[in-house]
């Protein structure tokens, strides 16, 4: 099979961006040759390759943050209140500014609340400026401190943002029911909200190469869409028509989360090739989906979530075929934990200087209960009934329990945890030879 030329097209794109960002002058000229060397006389291709190059060159420059409120140095300026972020101890809000294209973030202590579409006045603002991978989107570039704050008026929002507010006021409502941990523990996983989440939480995940559960992944995403496609009492098509605007309200819901929109581009893409009966190509799919965001928005290349989420997506897609040597569920979980470590290995080495190589076990143990608590957690907030919620809280009370614990038990006993994840890793060459040593009759 040819390579795709949504691949082609995509590769000239972040090559464009790429030599956009580093001022690789140079590259140009040995890009145009590359293209008439690789693509032979295939013109067409030739000159739509090359136009993705330059567009990439140039959406980047035009991306690119003018830091216009931090140069111009406006210690008093008008902001609208955008989202609205809580924690235990304070809330941070997201303020677009009145004269700029420009947003920036603000903590304040919980005393002080502001709503979505509160206009504030700032007085003796001091700014921060952040990197464009911060934890929102790349439109929020500043960190700011201010001395004064007048709430000049409030501005009406459209229904979607209503829809929106009140959803997550729902989940914090009848997430009352938990402990404070793990109130913030189910938010981040099903609604991506990790500013209140413990950091101890955080370090047991991150240590035991399980930090993937406290986003929202592609993988959590596409569960839930075989969950919820299966358990609607109609035909599978209709089904998935059906559930493409509660999918795309979702990722509404969660905001600028690259794993969940690649999940939503992509089940878009293979639905409408469905419904032209063509072939449903996910690998092609992937291809056009990240071009397509990294048009709209040229600076997530750069966006560590962004390249996790789409790096993962093409590991799977190319995974090799391992022996089986396991139930079917786990043996998924092994091949997926052990290609991706490797496939991610010089991701996580630029950015972290290391790979767990106890998440093997710690994915083993940790999938099935993790997976459980995320559809229960669903089921909890679509089904709003006393003595069944009761039991739910019960329920997801002791699957936590039992979630933290284990990581934290394999994470104490690392020299043992890692002996095991070690066997894990060669146990189907293990497994062959013994099957090579049975075969001849030894």
């Amino acid at each position: 099979m040819g390579i795709p030329y949504s691949f082609i097209f995509l590769i000239s794109y972040v090559i464009g961006i790429i030599i956009s960002k580093y001022h690789f002058s140079f590259g140009v000229p040995f890009f145009i040759l590359a293209s008439f060397i690789f693509l032979r006389r295939r013109f067409l291709l030739i000159f739509l390759s090359l136009s993705f190059f330059f567009l990439g060159f140039l959406l980047y420059r035009v991306a690119l943050p003018q830091y216009e409120l931090f140069h111009k140095k406006y210690h008093e300026i008008y902001g609208e209140v955008k989202d609205v972020r809580f924690s235990p101890n304070y809330i941070q809000y997201v303020i677009k500014a009145n004269i700029s294209k420009e947003e920036f973030i603000m903590s304040v202590g919980k005393s002080v609340k502001y709503e979505v579409g509160d206009v504030l006045l700032f007085k003796g603002v001091e700014y921060y400026p952040l990197e464009n991978n911060n934890i929102w989107s790349e439109s929020i570039i500043y960190k700011v401190k201010v001395k004064e704050i007048q709430l000049v008026e409030h501005r009406y929002l459209n229904r979607f943002k209503i829809l929106r507010l009140r959803f997550k006021k729902y989940v914090d409502h009848i997430l009352s029911f938990f402990s404070n941990d793990k109130k913030e523990f189910i938010k981040a996983i099903t609604i991506g909200e990790k500013l209140g989440l413990n950091k101890n939480i955080k370090e047991i995940f991150s240590e035991t190469g399980t930090s993937h559960f406290l986003a929202i992944s592609g993988l959590h995403v596409s569960l839930l869409i075989g969950i919820f496609i299966n358990l609607l009492p109609f035909r599978k098509v209709l089904s998935r028509i059906i559930f493409l605007p509660i999918l795309i309200f979702y990722g509404y819901i969660i905001g600028d989360n690259p794993p969940i929109w690649r999940v939503i581009g992509e089940y878009i893409f293979l639905l409408l090739a469905f419904l032209f009966r063509r072939e449903e190509d996910t690998l092609n799919a992937v291809f056009w989906v990240a071009l397509i965001n990294l048009i709209i928005f040229p600076l997530k290349l750069f966006n560590l979530s962004f390249q996790l989420s789409y790096l993962s997506m093409l590991g799977l897609l190319c995974k090799p075929q391992f022996p089986k040597f396991l139930p079917k569920f786990f043996q998924e979980i092994w091949e997926s934990s052990f290609w991706l470590m490797i496939f991610l290995s010089p991701l996580y080495l630029y950015y972290f200087k290391k790979i767990s190589f106890i998440s093997i076990l710690s994915n083993i143990f940790s999938i099935p209960i993790a997976y459980t608590i995320l559809i229960l957690s669903f089921l909890l907030f679509s089904i709003n009934i006393y003595p069944i919620n009761s039991i739910f809280v019960k329920l997801l009370s002791i699957l936590i329990d039992i979630l933290l614990n284990g990581l934290q038990f394999i994470l104490s006993h690392y020299k043992i945890s890692l002996v095991i994840s070690l066997f894990l890793i060669f146990l189907p060459i293990i497994m062959r030879k013994r099957e090579d040593y049975e075969l001849l009759g030894v």
